[in-house]
């Protein structure tokens, strides 16, 4: 990874206004390093389990655990597809819909189209970093249940490729 700024666009700025705007540069580098440690610290605990992640990062496990549930609160959530069902909104779903002018049915059917493509391309661990019911009390009840709608959390990488390729498919219909 390489951070490069282009002082230039700053040199219009009085000394008030480039010393603000370097602080800005710092505060957003600082998210996204830390932002980067979460997702280290998320895949090895996904990867080797929390401890054996936490004796690797040298860092206690509960820390891992804190670091990998922000990671993934950071991450976009999908709504599961279940043909013939009524569809949970998403932010994803809200994009496409606006981007391509789908129906939310057409756009959601879309989004798991290429989500089943990526997930074969790259593999699930790869795509969908975390799975939770969108009920989680039906399945106390009902464990063996398959038609529950879960709430799929997927890597910014993946709904940022689902979302140009459906902008992109939209262009050239």
């Amino acid at each position: 990874m390489a951070l490069t700024i282009d002082w230039t666009e700053y040199g219009n700025l009085s000394p008030r206004q480039q010393y603000d705007a370097a602080g800005d540069l710092i505060d957003e580098v600082k998210a996204l390093v830390a932002a980067r440690r979460a997702r280290i610290a998320h895949d090895l605990a996904q990867e080797h389990g929390a401890i054996d992640a936490a004796a690797i990062l040298g860092i206690s496990d509960k820390r891992v655990y804190q670091l990998a549930a922000r990671y993934r609160a950071s991450q976009p959530v999908v709504a599961s597809h279940i043909p013939g069902r009524s569809i949970h909104s998403y932010d994803l779903l809200d994009d496409v819909m606006e981007q391509t002018g789908m129906g939310k049915r057409e756009a959601h059917e879309a989004i798991h189209a290429m989500l089943d493509q990526l997930v074969a391309d790259d593999g699930e661990d790869e795509v969908i970093i975390h799975r939770e019911a969108v009920r989680p009390e039906l399945l106390k009840s009902n464990p063996s249940d398959l038609d529950i709608y879960y709430w799929l959390t997927i890597r910014q990488e993946s709904a940022d490729l689902i979302r140009e390729a459906l902008a992109a498919q939209c262009a050239a219909d």
